[in-house]
């Protein structure tokens, strides 16, 4: 039985409904890429014309007289669903339209969209578009697109909702810098998306590498766990558009600012293994490279250059991306030097100098040695001016990573090209051996930094049950101050002691029995920030301090209870929080906290629930971080003590749907230490 990935990207018989003759036209242009080179056998249908560039024309693909695989569709948006009840009559398994028309444009599109995909569905066929670029396939030198020719053959495939990114993909490989295996343009996305994109490159031997371009994520939870299941055996690279969209919400809490949109995304995308890129330009460099050379597998980075100046700015810009460019040991030293001039380098960057008669053998010498040594994980030549315009050197640098990988090595070779046009033909000579050319040492270092390893974390397991809710709120909305308290210890979470008073003597009473020095916070409806609303106390050390404070806060305040604390010991300030995102479901923030939350914003997002080691490691990335390790004599945070109280938090609120939002801000921690001090919590009624 034919499936529908053979049907869409290997198909036998092709139906072309729009099918013209004439010059200028969609479907002129359809019927020269589809008869261009393609094995399938391609049909023209159109209901009024009898034949087409001297092919029989069917009036419906229900007379084709053999069964059709593909239908491509290039008629007017309105005659769309009567052809695809024609096609669904005809036994047809994808239907591809391209033409435009539908959901792009407003209420009736979305309404000739709808129609058009219920008759899709109720016949089984898989529908690609509407609106949309069409698709491709090297091996089968199938173009059912409306770019003109074949890009470049390659092991990238690229799924794209916008039409554009299809177009460039075709520039690129002209280029000679990228070569492409598949592309799939989903378009409007009516019913093929990301995730059937996913199924079928994951499984397609020819295909190394993935490439997405996302406007939208059709099934959240859906993407993550295609992502995991595939990024351990082949990269996903992927570009989210539409990144600031929406990004402006007004927000009542730290942890939803926090959580912007695309901040979740790229959170749970990268958290799922997948490489996350800010551009068109980045995407198409990345995927190449990844295609041409494997991941490196630590960060530690040597560059052979001709120009100290271009060395040392490739060095700070690696750097600068989380690579390094380490000191090579007196050893490895000795052993490049016996190839330098007096005069040269070899500390790394390795300078080679301007002895330029000897690029040549310095450059594969140099890079014999680096690939040999356990001391680097990639090597960069730059390659400029009269290094880039020597065949000789190019020749040298492809001998010598060939052979380096015929022993078993596995490190990537990328080139930092610096060169005039006049270089071409070096460069296309580097890029037909498999190693990319990045332009300048920005694109270098950044490419390069994308190329890693991707350490996929399982999907943490969830422990069986719901969380019951025992404070429900009177509304959907935030809890009372004390209630949120009460849900976390119920949590497990280390809560300061706190009791709730109603008026000055009572506080008073509190206080003295909870412990001096305390805190006063008032209690107000609808009042969460409130250290800006000057409506948090310190350091009241006796009875007489806390009634005037209680006073002072009616006044200031309006009448209303108070949370009474004992003042807690001094620690290092963390925000531990938990959103419900509509997309990705329950994540979990953790960062610096207190005053730093909105000052610094240096957080880190993750998918709930979150295993320790997955929480260390989030934790091991904020740029921060260095303010648990005893900073300016404070004690130092356990962090492994921290990363398990985050995974068990995590947990507890993946376990309660009722939860949409809790902001812990601040935790302190000291040592092993660790006390809840304030915090909120917004909660909906569930349905019983």
């Amino acid at each position: 039985m034919t499936t529908w990935a053979q049907a869409t990207f290997s198909p036998r018989r092709i139906a072309l409904i729009g099918a013209s003759a004439e010059a200028g036209k969609a479907g002129r242009l359809l019927w020269d890429n589809l008869t261009a080179a393609t094995s399938a056998e391609v049909v023209p249908v159109h209901p009024h014309v009898a034949h087409i560039l001297g092919q029989r024309a069917y009036a419906s693909v229900a007379d084709v007289p053999d069964a059709v695989d593909l239908a491509v569709i290039v008629t007017p948006a309105a005659s769309v669903p009567a052809i695809l009840e024609d096609c669904a009559r005809a036994g047809v398994i994808s239907a591809l339209v391209l033409s435009g028309g539908f959901a792009e444009l407003g209420h009736e599109g979305a309404m000739l969209q709808a129609k058009a995909l219920a008759i899709a569905q109720a016949a089984g066929m898989r529908l690609i578009g509407p609106n949309c670029f069409g698709l491709l396939n090297t091996r089968c030198a199938l173009n059912a697109s409306l770019a003109m020719g074949l890009p470049k053959a390659g092991g990238v495939s690229l799924f794209t909702q916008s039409g554009s990114y299809g177009m460039a993909a075709f520039s690129r490989s002209q280029e000679g810098a990228i070569g492409f295996a598949n592309v799939l343009s989903a378009g409007n996305k009516a019913d093929v998306n990301e995730l059937d994109a996913l199924a079928v490159f994951g499984q397609d031997v020819h295909t190394r590498v993935i490439a997405l371009v996302l406007e939208s994520i059709a099934d959240g939870p859906g993407l993550v766990r295609a992502l995991q299941a595939i990024t351990p055996s082949k990269p996903v690279v992927i570009l989210k558009t539409g990144r600031t969209a929406g990004g402006a919400r007004a927000t009542s809490s730290h942890t939803a600012a926090l959580a912007q949109s695309y901040g979740v995304i790229h959170a749970a995308l990268t958290q799922a293994g997948a490489i996350m890129v800010d551009d068109g330009m980045t995407l198409f460099d990345v995927a190449a490279a990844l295609d041409m050379q494997p991941p490196w597998q630590g960060n530690r980075v040597a560059i052979v250059t001709n120009s100290g100046g271009t060395g040392a700015e490739l060095t700070d810009l690696c750097e600068a991306q989380g690579l390094r460019v380490p000191a090579l040991s007196p050893s490895l030293q000795a052993v490049v030097a016996r190839h330098l001039p007096p005069h040269g380098s070899a500390l790394n960057p390795v300078d080679v100098t301007t002895a330029w008669p000897r690029f040549a053998q310095m450059y594969g010498q140099t890079l014999r040695a680096l690939l040999a040594s356990d001391e680097i994980d990639a090597v960069v030549p730059v390659l400029l001016q009269r290094s880039a315009l020597d065949m000789a050197v190019a020749d040298a640098i492809i001998a010598e990573t060939r052979q380096a990988q015929a022993l078993g090595m596995r490190k990537p070779v990328h080139v930092c090209w610096v060169a005039p046009a006049e270089g071409a033909a070096v460069r296309d000579k580097l890029l037909a051996a498999g190693l990319p050319c990045h332009e300048w040492a920005a694109r270098t270092a950044r490419v390069l930094a994308l190329c890693g390893q991707r350490t996929v974390e399982p999907a943490s397991s969830l422990e069986a049950g719901a969380l019951a809710q025992h404070h429900a709120p009177q509304a959907d909305g935030w809890l009372a101050p004390e209630h949120a308290l009460s849900e976390l210890e119920l949590w497990g979470l280390p809560v300061a002691a706190w009791r709730v008073a109603h008026d000055a003597a009572c506080a008073a009473s509190a206080a003295e029995a909870l412990g001096m020095p305390c805190v006063l916070k008032a209690i107000r409806p609808g009042l969460l920030h409130k250290s800006e609303a000057k409506a948090v106390h310190l350091g009241l050390r006796d009875a007489r301090a806390v009634q005037a404070c209680f006073q002072a806060l009616e006044s200031s305040l309006g009448p209303g209870p108070v949370l009474v604390q004992a003042q807690a010991q001094p620690g290092v300030e963390i925000i531990l929080g938990g959103i419900r995102d509509a997309t990705f479901g329950p994540l979990v923030v953790i960062g610096l906290g207190g005053v730093w939350t909105e000052l610094l914003a240096d957080v880190q997002m993750a998918l709930a629930p979150l295993s320790p080691e997955a929480a260390l490691q989030a934790i091991q990335r904020l740029r921060g971080a260095r303010a648990l390790d005893g900073y300016r004599g404070a004690t130092a945070v356990d962090i492994p003590a921290l990363a398990r109280l985050v995974s068990a938090f995590s947990q507890m609120f993946a376990r309660a749907p009722w939860c949409l939002e809790v902001d812990v801000n601040p935790l302190l921690a000291s040592g092993d230490r660790f006390l809840v001090v304030d915090a909120r919590m917004r909660t909906k009624r569930m349905e019983t």
